[in-house]
């Protein structure tokens, strides 16, 4: 197994957890940081749409920053199968000056970095 720099950390870096049997929306957060020594612009992709918000759910981070996400739960409908949801976290190196979308509509084969989060449900 090759040894690939992470140039995006997360935090938490392998788990999302959310509250089981919950009626009401719950909201949580995922940090995204940038180590690398370039922009990058991220995506933020979930498994169920109609399950799941992601706000802000695409971005471009500047060296060394930090950014927030808050991934919310919608809540009123029966828990999912647990091991079937999770989240993914997508970037490439994005060029000064330019747009998110810009960076992704020029970018050509697959991402540079993903990280993918399991949901999990906590009793």
């Amino acid at each position: 197994m090759t040894d690939k720099k992470q140039f995006i950390a997360t935090e938490p870096s392998d788990k999302i957890k959310f509250l089981a049997e919950a009626q009401e929306e719950q909201k949580t957060t995922l940090k995204i940081t940038n180590q690398s020594e370039m922009k990058q612009a991220f995506k933020v992709k979930c498994t169920r749409n109609d399950l799941f918000r992601i706000k802000p759910s695409t971005g471009i981070l500047d060296y060394n920053q930090t950014l927030t996400v808050v991934l919310t739960y919608r809540g009123g409908q029966q828990k999912p199968p647990a091991e079937k949801q999770q989240f993914g976290v997508y970037h490439i190196p994005a060029p000064e000056n330019c747009t998110c979308e810009g960076a992704w509509a020029e970018h050509y084969g697959p991402p540079q970095g993903e990280h993918k989060l399991k949901v999990v449900w906590n009793e």
